[in-house]
């Protein structure tokens, strides 16, 4: 657990990412409700506007909630922030890989796969440090 206790945790996303889900909830069992495949693309607006803080990748949810002034992390592994698709909310923390993995950037746009089949951009970013980007947000 390395948010407050007084936070829930909602896993959103589509069907394909029950997987991704489950290992985020073997984390913090008792309070992470799972949401995956289960939100219309509506419900999922509404859960975020809705929200405390959001933990995204570069994707249309940091979007969501920069238009609803949510908290937002977003974390950058196959992409780059230069690319100009970043949080545009007021309270916002970017987290991505150490600079030095040489297949980073790969895509314009973030790949379903990783073309080298390690997604070290990813992997390699500890829950610690994402946690620790939210919890100022989350104090403002």
């Amino acid at each position: 657990d390395m948010l407050p206790g007084t936070y829930g945790i909602v896993v959103v996303g589509g069907a394909e990412d029950r997987a991704l889900a489950g290992e985020i909830a073997a984390g913090a069992p008792s309070r992470v409700l799972g949401a995956t495949g289960r939100l219309s693309l509506l419900a999922s607006a509404e859960l975020i506007g809705r929200a405390a803080g959001l933990i995204t990748n570069d994707s249309l949810p940091q979007h969501l909630a920069s238009a609803m002034q949510v908290p937002t992390v977003t974390v950058y592994g196959p992409t780059l922030p230069a690319f100009g698709f970043g949080p545009l909310a007021p309270r916002r923390a970017i987290v991505e890989h150490a600079p030095g993995l040489e297949c980073r950037p790969c895509s314009a746009h973030g790949p379903q796969r990783c073309p080298r089949g390690h997604f070290r951009c990813m992997r390699e970013i500890a829950p610690a440090t994402v946690c620790a980007a939210l919890l100022p947000l989350l104090a403002d």
